[in-house]
């Protein structure tokens, strides 16, 4: 069955734009690549790019499931595999790159990742999405297990705050994307830990958040980027000034826009698709005839 297909075999446009995307960053690779586009350490900016991709679409994936229970979009489960096992080909081939700069030498693989931290935690996301892509088709589920299979795939849960701080720390000093990406992730989370633990009295007709309380949401966690970025700028470069000095300048624009709005403006995004999907929920119901 073609990837663009349906479990029933029909043409899904979902999935054939899902597919679309996923190798547009790789289409994007190879026209850098032909037009020597990748500066002046090539190599090293190849296995950068398929890393930082693998771990966006990872985010992708998490943020799936919110967008399915936010905005009412079941049919996202459909495209959430596909997505997955996109992300691990990514990684693997940024993984192979690097064992490639190692001249094959699997002896200085190990060292370097037992004794670089950020390899260390890297390797141990990895180690999880291998996991679970092995385990994301259909054979496995019924093999393992609905139960098993699903804690197994609990899992994305740490793995994902392992790729972030990876993220982080092979950064260095260009702290803006890991940011983002970082704040929005924690807006999922925080969204499916609420979600989990609210009881069903206290959520919506759909049994769903309320929107206010996603519009709290994404205040707070914008709010706590905003906070965290000045606080890391204040610890790392400047400890004699205030952090509260430093957060004066998100909200200088003159210098740039930083990190904090694009997480509000994502955060908004989603309340949004959530207030126009759950619409109806806010009408007031007709009583059942006597």
């Amino acid at each position: 069955m073609a990837l663009w297909h349906d479990r029933r075999g029909n043409f899904s446009a979902l999935r054939a734009v899902t597919l679309l995307a996923l190798i547009m960053p790789a289409l994007f690779g190879v026209y850098y690549t032909m037009t020597s586009n990748w500066g002046p350490r090539p190599f090293d900016a190849i296995t950068h790019y398929s890393g930082l991709w693998g771990i966006r679409i990872l985010a992708a994936t998490y943020l799936v499931s919110v967008l399915r229970r936010m905005g009412r979009w079941p049919r996202l489960v459909d495209v959430r595999r596909m997505i997955g096992v996109g992300c691990f080909c990514y990684l693997v081939f940024h993984v192979s790159l690097y064992v490639v700069d190692q001249a094959f030498d699997i002896r200085t693989v190990i060292s370097e990742i037992v004794l670089r931290i950020y390899l260390t935690i890297g390797f141990l996301a990895f180690a999880g999405i291998t996991a679970l892509a092995i385990t994301s088709n259909d054979y496995m589920v019924r093999r393992m297990g609905g139960m098993r299979w699903r804690k197994l795939h609990w899992l994305i849960h740490p793995i994902i705050i392992l790729a972030a701080i990876h993220n982080f720390m092979q950064s260095k000093l260009d702290m803006f994307q890991p940011t983002i990406l970082s704040g929005i992730v924690l807006f999922a989370m925080v969204y499916r830990l609420i979600h989990w633990q609210l009881p069903r009295s206290a959520k919506n007709g759909f049994g769903e958040l309320p929107l206010w309380m996603l519009g709290l949401l994404a205040l707070s966690v914008s709010g706590t980027v905003f906070l965290a970025e000045a606080i890391g700028f204040w610890i790392a470069y400047d400890p004699i000034t205030s952090p509260l000095m430093v957060l004066r300048l998100d909200f200088d624009f003159n210098a740039g826009i930083r990190p904090g709005w694009y997480v509000l403006a994502a955060c908004t995004i989603l309340v949004a698709i959530a207030g126009l999907r759950q619409w109806p929920s806010t009408k007031p119901r007709e009583l059942a005839p006597a």
